[in-house]
């Protein structure tokens, strides 16, 4: 309720004379001498002594044509003519030029005819400015008023066109190969006028107090000018913000990508941006009041730094991603690397020239002295925090890399593969998530200390809690420590990686990958095991050097042994020498001899020493062969009822038959 009064002896303060209006506000809020009291008496003092001063304000507005004649007003007048009219000529002499530099670069070099644009574009600018300068110079002495008056309207024409430079080479309304915001032609050539309101309609106001100022109008006329037209010209700023709303939104939302993990949280924010932008250009109206009012125009420029640096921050990240989009891809590069490292500089940029204007000049919480320790602590903290990111950025750019140029063993069954088992991935692919996992948990950590040290905030306490929440974790999850611990060193000795087939006791498989506690196993039948690296007691690595394949073949009694080892010596050194199994067999197939003599059969044993890659391959290959070749040399394999090898025994017709 104490608020609502007030605000209710505020208003009555402007209309009723200060005498009543303090009467008012003491009768609210007593006559204490309280800091708020103080400040309301004040307030109402100087209102009171604004709206006495409004016939002075119409006494001074009926005397200005005595201080400029008809020819003078002319010349002020031809100022922004002739330099309106010599930009718009000389662009429409450069249209087919500019037109030509865009369809000749976009294409190829977006930055270049981003550039080029920019070019032409300020050579219109650079017209401007000579035309306007010639007629500025037809008015008058420069010490003189119009002489003044002159040089301050051809300085807000440049600082309107100025800014129309800017946001034009940025929409280009007319030349969408040449655009660097999100938007299409229509809302480009809507957002183009709303932005010009938005830079013109406060400049108009602050070059009215300047005239004023140099037509020595006087402070307390200038005070009331400000007290009665600034909510004129704020009215004007949130109808700009209100009326434009869907168009800027369609630029911010052009920005963010689709892949973007805080996609929605952004697109919700560049819906809803109207808000913060009417109730800043409200506070704004405020300060120009308030400064008014008590001729103090800090929050003034302290809120002008702030809108300065938000359309810069606009402006530099539309230009960062237009020239980026086309190199968001899964596999970073370079130029992604340096963009998403020139974006966090713009920003922290942004931030270190907002803040001190937001708490010293908007706020008024702290003054310039005791800022000044905090400067230089802010700046180290904000390098810092640059170093820290782009030390992060350049070691995931390598790892990434690393591990786009070794992808992983396809896991799984794939249908138009001809073998089952994927080739083993090096030691330090393997290995590699789990590194990148922990680095950028290190460098996060460290950066984050690093920075809130340079602002001055003591990290003892947060080691020491870390420390002993650490503790306390190692203690209340030691299944879990464990778990970690234990897939360290297994990953440290190298005792498997994705790819490889292991016996890990109680189940076996295929490596397929691994987190920071758990290693995911899948079974030659498709099952997929997933096996806490704690729980990992003995492991049997299948795939790993080289692997001893031993086979037994039945041959009939009558074989020839020696013929037989021969020819299997034969097949296996063909073998060797084909460029198929050159790499795989590091032994060729041997004999190594009769093992048994088994239900009128020669049970041979065979052998070949090989990688671990896909061993029966080699085999099939090599049984293949013998069964094409040794049948031709008179050398025959055992045959029912003799041979019960792979068969289980003889059954009763089997056994009947071979009795007779």
């Amino acid at each position: 309720m104490r608020r609502k009064f007030a605000v209710m002896a505020i208003a009555m303060s402007a209309v009723v004379p200060g005498t009543a209006a303090r009467a008012q506000a003491a009768k609210i809020f007593g006559n204490g001498n309280t800091t708020f009291a103080t400040f309301l008496n004040t307030l109402a003092d100087r209102l009171d002594h604004t709206v006495t001063h409004i016939p002075k304000l119409i006494r001074y507005l009926l005397a200005l044509p005595q201080q400029f004649d008809l020819a003078t007003t002319a010349l002020l007048v031809g100022i922004v003519v002739a330099g309106v009219a010599a930009e718009l000529l000389t662009r429409q002499i450069l249209h087919r030029m500019q037109h030509a530099v865009f369809a000749r670069h976009a294409g190829e070099s977006p930055l270049r005819a981003f550039l080029h644009g920019a070019l032409l574009d300020a050579v219109a600018l650079l017209a401007l400015a000579i035309a306007a300068r010639l007629v500025v110079g037809e008015v008058g002495a420069a010490d003189s008023v119009p002489g003044k008056v002159a040089h301050q309207v051809f300085l807000a024409l440049l600082y309107w066109r100025g800014f129309n430079f800017v946001f034009r080479t940025w929409l280009h309304p007319n030349a969408p190969e040449g655009r660097i915001a999100p938007v299409d032609d229509a809302t480009a050539r809507r957002l183009l006028v709303g932005l010009n309101l938005v830079v013109l309609i406060p400049m108009v106001a602050r070059h009215i107090i300047l005239f004023m100022a140099v037509t020595h109008a006087g402070s307390n006329v200038i005070s009331t000018t400000v007290v009665l037209t600034v909510p004129f010209f704020g009215a004007c700023q949130v109808y700009v913000i209100w009326h434009w709303r869907h168009e800027m939104t369609a630029w911010l939302s052009g920005m963010v990508a689709e892949t973007d993990l805080f996609r929605s949280v952004k697109l919700a924010l560049a819906e809803d941006w109207w808000i913060g932008g009417i109730a800043f250009y409200t506070l704004t109206a405020l300060a120009a009041i308030y400064a008014a009012i008590t001729e103090q125009a800090d929050a003034m420029r302290g809120l002008a730094v702030v809108e300065s640096m938000l359309l810069l921050l606009l402006l530099l990240e539309t230009l960062v991603h237009r020239r980026t989009r086309h190199l968001v891809t899964e596999i970073p590069t370079v130029g992604e690397v340096f963009a998403s490292c020139l974006r966090l500089a713009i920003r922290l940029l942004a931030i270190v020239v907002a803040v001190p204007a937001v708490l010293i000049d908007a706020l008024g919480v702290m003054t310039p002295a005791d800022w000044a320790p905090h400067q230089n602590a802010m700046k180290l903290a904000a390098v810092t925090t640059l170093a820290t990111y782009a030390v992060w950025r350049i070691l995931q750019y390598r790892m990434d890399r690393y591990i786009a140029d070794n992808p992983l063993p396809t896991p799984g069954f794939d249908s138009r593969a001809e073998e089952d088992l994927p080739a083993a991935a090096s030691r330090l692919r393997t290995i590699m998530p789990v590194l990148r996992m922990t680095a950028g948990i290190a460098i996060m950590i460290l950066g984050t200390l690093l920075v809130m040290s340079e602002l001055g905030i003591n990290i003892t306490p947060l080691i020491a809690g870390a420390s002993v929440l650490g503790l306390a974790v190692s203690f209340g999850s030691q299944s879990l420590v464990r778990d970690i611990v234990s897939g360290v060193f297994f990953l440290a000795e190298d005792s498997f990686r994705v790819g490889e087939y292991i016996d890990a006791t109680k189940v076996k498989g295929t490596v397929e990958g691994f987190s920071i506690r758990s290693i995911r196993l899948r079974h030659q039948n498709g099952q997929l095991h997933i096996v806490p690296f704690g729980q990992l007691t003995h492991i049997t690595n299948f795939s790993r050097d080289w692997t001893t394949v031993k086979f037994n073949l039945a041959f009939a009694l009558e074989t020839d042994v020696e013929l037989l080892r021969k020819t299997v010596k034969k097949i296996g050194i063909e073998m060797m020498t084909e460029p198929a199994f050159a790499k795989e067999l590091l032994q060729p197939l041997k004999m190594q001899g009769i093992v048994d003599i088994k239900d009128a059969s020669l049970i041979v044993r065979f052998k070949f020493t090989a990688r671990p890659t896909n061993p029966s391959l080699i085999q099939r290959t090599a049984i293949r062969r013998m069964f094409e070749a040794l049948p031709k040399l008179g050398i025959a394999f055992a045959k029912p009822p003799y041979a019960t090898i792979g068969f289980g025994g003889l059954d009763a017709a089997s056994r009947a038959r071979a009795a007779q």
